[in-house]
């Protein structure tokens, strides 16, 4: 008697990729463990709440994160002073990080959608 065995193989598991540590935004680094932003040696303050919306970035790096997720992961009601609110900690975070804050590269508004963080 012969007994047909089905060798079956299962794939591995997918590992997730692993998030980075630091990002680089042109001049300016993010160190996404410490929660720094850093020009050259220099560290470059940040708000509790623009620590925040970095590490909700970092974690979302070249994907648009819309208003209402930002209020939400900062804790707070979901209403329209809200939005402004988030529209002000943005204008505030991109003094910090861009050239040209009126002509941002790193954080930009995505129409419709929110905001996305892009690194080199």
């Amino acid at each position: 008697m012969r007994i047909n065995a089905i060798l079956r193989r299962t794939p591995e598991p997918a590992t997730p990729p692993e998030m980075p540590t630091m990002l680089r935004l042109g001049s300016v680094r993010y160190d996404i463990e410490r929660g720094e932003l850093l020009q050259g040696d220099q560290i470059i303050r940040l708000t509790g709440t623009e620590n925040q919306l970095m590490r909700i970035f970092a974690a979302s790096v070249g994907q648009p994160v819309s208003r209402a997720d930002l209020v939400t992961a900062l804790g707070r009601d979901e209403a329209q002073a809200q939005d402004r609110a988030i529209d002000v900690q943005i204008t505030r975070l991109r003094r910090k990080i861009e050239a040209n804050s009126k002509e941002p590269r790193y954080l930009q508004t995505v129409r419709g959608s929110g905001y996305l963080l892009m690194s080199d």
